[in-house]
């Protein structure tokens, strides 16, 4: 009875417009529009009663620590211009505000036409190998895609049964070998769990104890140790701590996390009907096809909150995080309208949602779960339901510990358009550099390394919690807004120049092309293009044919969101060049003494050789004004055949030994 009054009462009140949930109130709610002439960045946020200050911080990208605050308009004010922003440069800021006596924080990344990476590094990717054998095409799929994203792959196929150090041996050797462009682990499969920390954060004491750990194949520098936590009291015996029992004792990360860490795990879960490996390789499908923008979500968000009975602002991850990325005015609240989330979202359309609920537990052939949320939906649910959330953040008790079958957080990666979810609020997650084109992988790894630069660190009840718990449940590579590539790519032999040719993208709005080529050693890709090519061929004189090497073309644009403004790049169309080696000019096979390049025709009385179609190097002649075979810029006697010292015939028969003296006479 009294659960229904609260819901009626929430439901009024937020109709009203005179209350705000404690979690709207905690998060500033920011959006973006930029200008390149003159250059500025205009910051907007939702209004707030009773706002009593406001206080604006700026650092750039890279930057680990905000500084002294930019601006600190007046309390009533909704926008600030910053006139001083750089076209090309990627910024955050922050937005403080105290209303009530209550803070709120709001991030946003922004910049003005900022330019995309080329290269993102290199993926680690970590496969089960019980089901790599029977996704073999999902697996080449997903490892060309990732090359076309900008990803050099490593691959690793490991047992479900090794031991985690094994794994994140592994993990460290493959980073060991090139620290400086290894970025990223994507685990696919069963692959083992790691298990650290004695720790609750949904509060409940029966649930103390050690949770899933992902992040500890991304942390390679610490110490993880399994000798001081000692707690055998757990209701579900994964989360029991003992020493030496495998479990680690680190309830936060010893060192700060080197790599980017998201997991595609379905395993062991039987409320649908298909087996993990078919749930894996529908997950694989749907995630290609995204990335080649095949379909596309709406540019929306959802928020459905039915932890507002709660103090604590369980929910302001989701406001402060969606607000750049769809928009504020974009964002639908749900507000405990007396239908589940789950309905709200099966068949439905959203780039990002957000829901909390209380947690359920249930025992499925007598294996203690925890499969849903209250008012949000259960595992059951998704199984039979299309939900169309595409990135999501859930929060409730129990289920982000979830490694357990028929999982919740899990559970929306294996049906509909879902594509990766987090159990966020405790600690916070802190997305908004998706705005400006950054990988999920990224953010996720900046949430698990933040201690101090983002505030606050936790939305719940525990002022100082762990982080080691946090988990990207799926592809960590995704970003937010994908291209139509172009495809077709063909290279060919051109008088001994790569000839590049493909088949239009259907974007519209495409600043052009550019063209990459990959390092045979390394897997790196550097471009070849300075600006982005209008048509749909390019030969350039200064490449080379290389026979057998790979090249890549993709799709550029210039994105213009809530954000701010960033080339985006589409996925690569990409291509081994063809055809039979050429001798360059110097008889080199395949060698780079082309026609057009730099040579020396051994003559320093020319200039600018190059070698002609012909392959004859030659070069413009700089002048020999007295005709001795010495030019101007060597002779030192320009007008007078011969060189100081040199003999000569001053014409005068009483005069011996004539010679050019140093004033270019002859005088004997």
């Amino acid at each position: 009875m009294y659960k229904h009054l609260v819901v009626v009462v929430a439901f009024l009140l937020a109709f009203t417009g005179a209350a705000q949930t404690s979690s709207q109130r905690a998060s500033v709610q920011l959006s973006a529009t930029v200008l390149a002439s003159p250059p500025s960045i205009t910051l907007s946020w939702t209004t707030l009663a009773s706002t009593t200050s406001i206080t604006i911080y700026r650092k750039l990208r890279t930057a680990t620590s905000w500084g002294s605050s930019i601006a600190t308009p007046s309390a009533s004010a909704l926008t600030y211009v910053d006139n001083t922003a750089s076209v090309g440069t990627a910024y955050e800021y922050k937005v403080v505000r105290v209303a009530n006596g209550v803070t709120g924080t709001g991030y946003i990344a922004s910049g003005i036409e900022v330019p995309g990476p080329d290269y993102r590094g290199k993926l680690i990717l970590l496969v089960d190998n019980t089901i790599a054998s029977s996704l073999t095409a999902e697996l080449n799929q997903l490892q060309y895609d990732l090359r076309a994203d900008g990803w050099a792959v490593v691959r690793s196929d490991v047992s479900p049964t090794a031991t985690v150090p094994s794994v994140r041996s592994t993990v460290i050797n493959l980073y060991n070998a090139d620290p400086t462009n290894v970025k990223a682990v994507y685990i696919v499969g069963h692959v083992p769990v790691p298990y650290s920390g004695n720790l609750n954060p949904d509060g409940h004491t029966e649930h103390l104890g050690a949770w899933p750990t992902d992040g500890y194949y991304g942390e390679l520098n610490g110490t993880w140790t399994d000798n001081s936590v000692n707690n055998n009291a757990s209701a579900r015996a994964a989360n029991r701590n003992i020493p030496g029992d495998g479990k680690f004792d680190q309830s936060n990360f010893p060192n700060e996390v080197e790599l980017q860490v998201g997991r595609l795990d379905l395993s062991d879960m039987p409320a649908f009907s298909l087996s993990a490996t078919e749930l894996t390789r529908a997950y694989l499908n749907k995630a290609h096809n995204y990335k080649l923008k095949a379909w596309s979500p709406t540019v929306r968000g959802l928020m459905f909150d039915n932890l507002q009975w709660v103090s604590n602002p369980m929910a302001a991850s989701g406001w402060r995080s969606m607000a750049p990325l769809v928009g504020p005015a974009n964002i639908t609240n749900a507000n405990q309208n007396g239908t589940d989330f789950h309905l709200l979202i099966n068949g439905q359309s959203y780039l990002w949602t957000y829901s909390s609920g209380g947690g359920l537990q249930a025992t499925d052939g007598g294996v203690l779960t925890y499969n849903g949320a209250d008012g949000v939906g259960t595992t059951q649910a998704f199984a039979s339901t299309s939900p169309g959330g595409v990135f999501n953040m859930s929060f409730g008790s129990y289920f982000g510990d979830w490694d357990n079958r028929n999982n919740y957080l899990r559970a929306p990666l294996a049906s509909g358009n879902t594509l990766t979810n987090c159990w966020a609020a405790i600690p916070a997650w802190y997305f908004h550099h998706m705005g400006m084109g950054d990988n999920i992988g990224y953010s996720t790894w900046i949430s698990m390394n933040n201690s101090a630069l983002y505030t606050p660190l936790t939305d719940g009840w525990q002022g100082s919690i762990g982080r080691s718990h946090l988990g990207l449940m799926g592809d960590p590579s995704l970003r937010m807004k994908m291209l139509a590539p172009p495809s077709n790519l063909s290279v060919n032999n051109s008088s001994g120049i790569a000839s590049f040719a493909w088949t239009a993208s259907s974007e519209s709005g495409l600043a052009g092309y550019h063209v990459y080529q990959f390092d045979a050693t390394t897997g790196s890709i550097s471009r070849l293009t300075t600006t982005p090519v209008a048509g749909t061929s390019y030969l350039n004189a200064a490449i080379p044919f290389i026979a057998g090497r790979d090249y890549m073309v993709r799709a550029v644009k210039l994105e213009a969101n809530t954000s701010g403004s960033y080339y985006n790049l589409s996925l690569g169309a990409i291509a081994t060049s063809t055809g039979s080696v050429t001798n360059d000019c110097m008889g080199v096979p395949g060698g780079s003494a082309l026609p057009g390049t730099p040579c020396n025709d051994n003559n320093p009385c020319t200039t600018a050789d190059v070698w002609n179609a012909s392959c004859q190097c030659v070069g413009i002649a700089s002048g020999d004004t007295d005709g001795d075979g010495v030019c101007n810029a060597q002779d030192n006697c320009p007008n007078l055949a011969g060189q100081i010292g040199s003999s000569c015939n001053d014409g005068n028969a009483c005069t011996t030994g004539d010679a050019i003296n140093a004033s270019c006479q002859c005088a004997g």
